[in-house]
């Protein structure tokens, strides 16, 4: 995430409305406009909010028990503001930036460690295997949510989870009967995906700002101090209600983690390389499993396609062969290979769990990397964990607390969430095996098993004999390698860990 690409865009706050309807009316100069452009763009950046969902699938009476009395009045005085805003899309170039950036994160990183484990070219191979995969199960998500939309009239848009149980439901039988729990199950494993993602990035940080402090102030503390004094600045951060407030930091995080990619890429390529015969082709098939984690693990933007797609001014070119879908993630892929074999083959077996550690310490250019790279990801941080909250508050809080209780509830439920976050942050020390870990747990449900039921479900009762066989036996293909990538991959991670806590210090 990066999943930021999770959360949509709210509504307009009511204060702000003046401005904005004015500003479409007169003549603007070119550098107003600019940042007019970058403005709406880094709104963008935040998808799928259960407000704007709720607007799209539902009726004014419903709406009104669904929402606060405050928001329900916002929408009845705004909306012809909501209608223009609602016809803000987005074009095909946007949408492959809008991919390209839910898809890159921490990830990209870690590709140099995830190839020492698979060799040079098992790590060519295994990637490629990974991306069309995936790939593959992005377009069948796309498709079943588009063939479950028309079913439903006056719906415009389904959310993964929304898909899932609308796909079950229309399948009939024993499908229909665990529909409300697989549309559950898919939020909890968002849940789950967005704070461990979130574990993940502040060990990053962590770890890229040590060598900096060591450097020139040399206090000699170990990692979990670091994260101990990034608690306060990380609960303050996440404890902003409003979106509007955090969306330009999306924009301010891609800018750093593109310049920071061009730094690495420089190191990388500053001096001539080893031969490929100095690495290993292929490495242990014990090792296979924590490279497929990792890998799958950097592909974690599945659940941003939705609600990128349903923000596009032409939706028929996210699919087919040469369409925006597939752009964006050959490109994706490209960068993951070209950073993985590269990186792998630059530092051979010297690797760091993350490839910025592999810079040199004392080069104010790799400094700068470090720098923007824990600037951009400590940034994402809030915005990963808005995801969480947006399930968590209308699911889990206000069905059980009474409603002048809220607020003090949300505001608990944010602080403890982010101190079990850094505590788990705090106990794995090691970025790629906790990368791993999640991976093989979470994006092999997410990318692999939940798509392969999904679109099972969505054709069962329209497809003919032979058709429904052919499909089945595919997507019993794919879940299978979800299953076994999650059984085994969970197993070898959590085995590593236990040796690396067993190793002496």
């Amino acid at each position: 995430m990066s999943s930021v690409g999770q959360l949509e865009h709210h509504l307009p706050s009511q204060e702000s409305r003046p401005e904005h309807h004015g500003r479409r009316k007169r003549t603007v100069s070119t550098t107003e406009h600019i940042l007019e452009e970058v403005e709406r763009f880094g709104r963008r950046t935040i998808s799928t909010s259960d407000l704007r969902k709720r607007l799209m699938s539902s009726g004014p009476s419903e709406t009104s028990h669904l929402l606060s009395e405050d928001e329900y009045t916002e929408i009845l005085e705004g909306e012809e503001e909501e209608e223009e805003l609602l016809g803000h899309t987005i074009s095909n170039t946007e949408t492959i930036i809008h991919l390209l950036k839910g898809n890159i994160g921490i990830g990209v990183l870690t590709m140099p460690i995830a190839m020492s484990n698979a060799g040079l070219l098992g790590g060519v191979l295994g990637m490629v295997l990974v991306a069309l995969i995936t790939i593959h199960c992005m377009h069948t998500l796309v498709i079943s949510s588009h063939k479950m939309v028309d079913k439903k009239d006056g719906v415009r848009f389904l959310d993964y989870a929304d898909t899932a149980e609308a796909a079950f439901n229309d399948a009939g039988g024993w499908w229909a009967k665990s529909a409300k729990f697989f549309g559950r199950l898919i939020n909890l494993f968002l849940c789950m995906s967005q704070i461990g993602s979130n574990a993940v990035y502040i060990l990053f940080v962590a770890q890229n700002i040590l060598p900096i402090v060591e450097t020139y102030l040399s206090p000699g503390w170990n990692y979990r101090i670091y994260i101990a004094i990034l608690l306060i600045p990380v609960i303050l951060t996440c404890c902003v209600r409003n979106l509007k407030y955090l969306s330009p930091l999306s924009v301010v995080a891609n800018i750093l983690e593109f310049v920071g990619l061009g730094i690495i890429f420089y190191f990388i390529f500053a001096t001539p390389l080893p031969s490929s015969d100095t690495r290993p082709w292929f490495s242990s098939a014990a090792n296979f499993p924590i490279f497929f984690g990792t890998a799958i693990f950097a592909f974690e933007g599945i659940s941003v396609v939705l609600p990128i797609e349903n923000q596009m001014t032409t939706k028929k070119a996210m699919l087919g062969f040469n369409g925006v879908l597939n752009t964006s993630m050959v490109i994706i892929a490209c960068l993951y290979i070209s950073m993985g074999f590269f990186g792998y083959l630059k530092y051979g077996d010297d690797v760091e769990s993350s490839i910025t550690l592999n810079l040199p310490a004392d080069s104010p250019l790799a400094q700068s990397a470090l720098v923007m790279f824990s600037l951009a990801i400590f940034f994402s941080y809030a915005l990963q964990f808005y995801v969480v909250m947006d399930i968590i508050g209308p699911n889990l809080i206000k069905p059980y607390v009474p409603e002048r209780l809220y607020m003090p509830a949300e505001y608990t439920t944010r602080i403890l969430l982010n101190v079990f976050t850094l505590g788990l942050a705090a106990t794995v020390p090691w970025l790629d095996l906790l990368v791993s870990l999640l991976g093989a747990v979470k994006m092999s449900t997410l990318s692999l098993m939940a798509p392969a039921l999904i679109e099972t479900s969505a054709n069962w009762s329209t497809d003919t004999r032979t058709k429904c066989i052919f499909r089945s036996l595919k997507n019993s293909f794919i879940f299978l390698v979800g299953l076994l990538g999650c059984i085994i991959g969970t197993y070898i991670s959590l085995l590593e860990i236990v040796k690396k806590f067993q190793e002496p210090e």
